[in-house]
């Protein structure tokens, strides 16, 4: 879900003499029309299981079966990608490059250009490492988000034309059709969870044009289960609307400042009623760009703040970042300290990031760890 800079798969994509190409393919095939390419295995060590080039394919190929048997709405638009381009999706273990993060799982890539497709559109989404062992629905449903959602706004030459936070928004629009068709359970905890990230962040001012507008916003969001087709037809009036009324150039910078001047307020109020929830909110938008500037420092910060006061998700995400070194220096030792808080403050998924760390670590690792969760106490709120 998610637009990413990666110079490095420039080695495949321009075609070149097998002697320049340091990323040689060793996976190649077509399925669908669309071109799917397994890169080698890196050498860098990672803190997962990495899968083979040609079962990571394999993994995308039972995705694209997926969407084509069960999802016409989005293989409509695939068909009209073919059309006009190259449809690509390559599977790279060392995407992304650094240890963390379970929100990079995939990325289309709008701007290259393949001479061997006869100066055609490029389509091209790189499965991470991560992406490549979801579930297949999970990431058949990314694939869609990628290529349908991304892919169309490419096609329609609105990739640098729409502000981020709405492109976002219309992408997992269509992976939101994907889930419907599917069949994924709209009242799993990862559905609820799913739908509230969209409306409350990506989608936030979508809603709030439909309800300026005279619109009952639950009612087009259809209660868990909007009606896609007429969600994104709305959609399109919407960025019309913005255009119309000069949503672009200083009315777009004027929009972001309000925006962050707001962000600036919630996260001061967080900060002062030592609320721990909202600073999680605050760390996860600094981490994941919503909103604000990515800045994985001030992420880990704000996630620090939370964990501190006792509140275990938060626990559980700065145990990943110092994993990760991702905003803050590597330490597995304090990683398997904030892991183990978290999983005492009922996190689930913290026993399976135990199970990993814990791998890492010497018996005086270990030990030194838990001397400090012994000392451990959380900051009076």
């Amino acid at each position: 879900m998610h637009w990413f800079a990666y110079v490095g798969l420039a080695l495949f994509l321009s075609i070149l003499p097998p002697a320049t190409n340091a990323a040689t393919p060793e996976v190649k095939l077509v399925h669908h029309g669309i071109h799917l390419i397994g890169l080698p295995l890196p050498e860098q060590k990672f803190d997962i299981d990495l899968l083979a080039p040609a079962d990571g394919v394999a993994n995308i190929k039972h995705a694209l079966d997926r969407i084509y048997k069960k999802s016409p709405f989005s293989v409509k638009y695939l068909e009209t990608l073919k059309k006009n381009g190259r449809v690509s999706i390559v599977y790279d273990a060392a995407f992304p490059k650094k240890q963390m993060s379970t929100v990079t799982i995939a990325a289309f890539f709008p701007d290259f250009f393949q001479k061997e497709a006869g100066g055609l559109k490029q389509f091209l989404v790189v499965v991470g490492r991560f992406g490549v062992k979801w579930e297949i629905d999970k990431l058949a449903a990314v694939v869609v988000h990628e290529l349908v959602g991304h892919g169309l706004q490419h096609y329609r030459g609105r990739g640098t034309n729409d502000r981020k936070i709405d492109r976002e928004c219309e992408a997992l629009i269509h992976e939101e059709k994907a889930y419907q068709d599917f069949g994924v359970r709209r009242d799993s905890r990862d559905m609820i969870r799913f739908r509230r990230d969209v409306r409350s962040n990506w989608c936030a001012d979508f809603s709030r044009y439909l309800r300026d507008s005279g619109i009952n916003v639950d009612k087009a969001w259809g209660f868990g289960k909007p009606d896609v087709p007429q969600l994104l037809d709305r959609f399109e009036k919407y960025i019309q609307h913005l255009r119309k009324t000069g949503v672009s150039g200083k009315a777009v910078a004027a929009a972001k400042a309000k925006r962050t001047e707001n962000f600036a307020a919630f996260a001061a109020k967080a900060e002062k009623n030592r609320s721990a929830p909202d600073m999680l909110i605050v760390a996860k938008r600094y981490l994941k760009g919503i909103g604000i500037h990515r800045n994985a420092r001030k992420g880990a910060a704000w996630t620090q703040k939370a964990a501190e006061l006792g509140h275990a998700p938060a626990q559980h995400i700065l145990g990943a970042l110092y994993a990760a070194g991702h905003g803050l220096k590597l330490d597995p030792v304090e990683a398997y300290k904030w892991f183990t808080l978290a999983a005492r403050g009922g996190t689930a998924k913290s026993k399976k990031s135990l199970k990993k760390i814990i791998r890492r670590l010497s018996a005086a690792d270990i030990k030194a760890a838990k001397a400090r969760i012994a000392t451990w106490k959380p900051k009076s709120g």
